[in-house]
């Protein structure tokens, strides 16, 4: 992991995902900020950058600096600073909140929506609602290296009933990569639990056909070959 050199940083045409409206983007032909800390490898590119138009109190935004997106907001009880930093450690964007305390004043921030949605329970109805109406947020934001990651989110919403917006999200990585194998049987799953028999076998039928045209017709798991 490496951290990208701290500079300004011009977000005027981020798209604003955070869930409130940011006064800041108006009014201004660019909006330069200090990047205060980033997160950066070979896959993602994140940031968190210091709203110095904010003068009521410190606050940063999180950013996906390849998507071009606005994420979060992050109040700070410090001056110039994000009360937080990002965990270079990590496989994915987590952030790590300054709550006070020393090591165990230390709060976790997966910014990827599975991480997320891996870690929530199936009775906190509200913050699903609200990573979904992220999700929807940034979907057309999405490029084909992300694939893996919006159909792990499609999964989670899965396997705790959300159907619906699964199938949205699916749809969305299958236009992005149509060769993303395990879409199709995630689909067929899907569509199976809407007792949408038709289209399950369908989906289960062109998940196999791939398996096979990638001599993989022996991980096919017995059901769907029972099923087929």
């Amino acid at each position: 992991m490496s951290s990208a050199s701290y500079a300004d940083l011009d977000i005027k045409h981020y798209k604003n995902c955070t869930g409130f409206p940011l006064v800041e983007l108006n009014g201004h032909s660019k909006l330069v900020l200090p990047i205060i800390d980033s997160y950066q490898n070979h896959q993602y590119h994140y940031s968190a950058v210091l709203d110095r138009f904010e003068t009521e109190m410190t606050q940063c935004f999180v950013v996906d600096n390849n998507r071009k997106v606005i994420l979060d907001t992050i109040p700070s009880l410090i001056s110039n600073s994000c009360s937080g930093q990002w965990d270079k450690k990590s496989k994915t964007p987590l952030w790590m909140a300054d709550i006070g305390g020393g090591k165990d004043g230390v709060e976790y921030f997966p910014y990827l929506p599975s991480e997320q949605l891996k870690q929530v329970h199936k009775s906190e109805v509200s913050e699903i609602r609200q990573i979904i109406k992220s999700i929807d947020c940034q979907l057309s934001t999405y490029q084909k290296q992300d694939a893996v990651e919006l159909n792990d989110a499609a999964f989670f919403l899965y396997q705790m009933g959300y159907y619906d917006d699964s199938l949205r999200l699916l749809k969305h990585v299958i236009t992005l990569d149509p060769n993303r194998t395990v879409a199709y049987l995630n689909r067929a799953d899907v569509y199976f639990a809407l007792k949408n028999l038709g289209q399950a076998r369908k989906n289960y039928m062109i998940y196999a056909d791939q398996m096979k045209k990638s001599g993989l017709s022996n991980k096919v798991p017995l059901r769907i070959k029972q099923y087929l």
